[in-house]
């Protein structure tokens, strides 16, 4: 990625270097700012592709840095933002539905910041190629590839992934969590991703229990696989009709309000989203509309399930916009 420009800002020292040897791994130029009085003065001297920033206190909260990012995104609307931050997901939540231009959080867990989340993160926004499980495990990893031909055989393909848990010596509650992901993911290739010539919905009416065969050109794929850190699962369809503005308002409500603010009433989508996150480490979806979704979930397997419920997670939505790098606002 030469001759793109990332700044990156982040109070504490440590996590700056860090940082910058990840981030100039991609060999993109990087400038650091030392602290945010340095941080605007450098986005009002020159124009940046990428923006990572600290969104920890004093900067969340505070109405002046929405005002300054605001601006920010107005005059230069092709510089992807990055927020990382130390506080549960559900706290920021509320800012990705008010700017639809923050899509992607990082979470710092026990560790500063995850070198590989930056590269990979940094990578498919400047490079434009945001598709791929590959991109979450370590190189030479083969992920397992299943066709989603039809609802019957739904409960084969969640054995087929919980088995493959099983063998790699998870237990049981990291086993029902994959579960949970594939059922839920499963589910949404079959019944609320399908449309008709007109965009509508397909699918989502029926009842889950009403066998559906999808169509040729419906089919969708379920990727699985380990790396030894995590075990990361994908659903991709050919539909691209998942937008921002539904994945946001859906966990939106269920993680700050409660589950009980969404029915059933629109097949569960959104019920279905919020039970995936709630049984993963870092939630991925790529949309490029119209075309094609996929969803990415990776449970970190180094965890204990005290540090698992605990900790934050990382959440990005990364959109193809043949107009601006992904990430950006389209």
């Amino acid at each position: 990625m030469k001759g793109r420009k990332i700044l990156f800002y982040d109070p504490d020292h440590k996590v700056r270097r860090i940082a910058e040897r990840a981030l100039l791994a991609t060999q993109s130029d990087v400038d650091l700012a030392d602290d945010e009085a340095d941080m605007i003065k450098k986005t009002q001297e020159g124009k940046y592709d990428l923006l990572m920033v600290n969104f920890d206190p004093p900067i969340a909260g505070d109405p002046k840095w929405a005002g300054f990012f605001d601006k920010l995104h107005a005059a230069s609307p092709q510089t992807c933002l990055v927020m990382h931050a130390t506080a549960r997901t559900e706290n920021y939540l509320p800012l990705m539905a008010e700017r639809r231009y923050v899509r992607n959080l990082i979470a710092k867990n026990d560790e500063p910041l995850d070198p590989d989340e930056l590269i990979v993160t940094s990578s498919k926004m400047l490079r434009r190629d945001i598709f791929g499980l590959d991109k979450y495990l370590m190189w030479g990893v083969e992920p397992y590839r299943l066709e989603i031909t039809e609802s019957r055989f739904k409960m084969d393909y969640v054995h087929r992934v919980a088995d493959y848990a099983r063998r790699l010596g998870c237990n049981e509650r990291i086993v029902e969590m994959v579960e949970t992901v594939v059922d839920e993911l499963i589910t949404n290739a079959i019944y609320n991703a399908p449309r008709d010539r007109d965009g509508n919905a397909k699918y989502a009416k029926m009842s889950r229990r009403e066998p559906v065969v999808l169509e040729p050109h419906e089919v969708g794929t379920l990727e699985f696989a380990c790396d030894g850190n995590h075990i990361a699962v994908s659903q991709s369809d050919p539909f691209g009709a998942l937008t921002h503005d539904t994945i946001v308002s859906y966990l939106n409500r269920c993680l700050v309000k409660g589950p009980q603010q969404l029915s059933d009433a629109s097949g569960g989508a959104g019920i279905g989203l919020f039970r995936v996150f709630q049984s993963l480490s870092k939630f991925i979806i790529n949309i490029e509309p119209g075309v094609r979704t996929e969803v990415i979930s990776l449970i970190d397997l180094r965890l204990s399930m005290k540090q698992f419920r605990q900790l934050p997670k990382s959440f990005h939505i990364f959109v193809s916009d043949p107009a601006a790098p992904s990430g950006a606002a389209s």
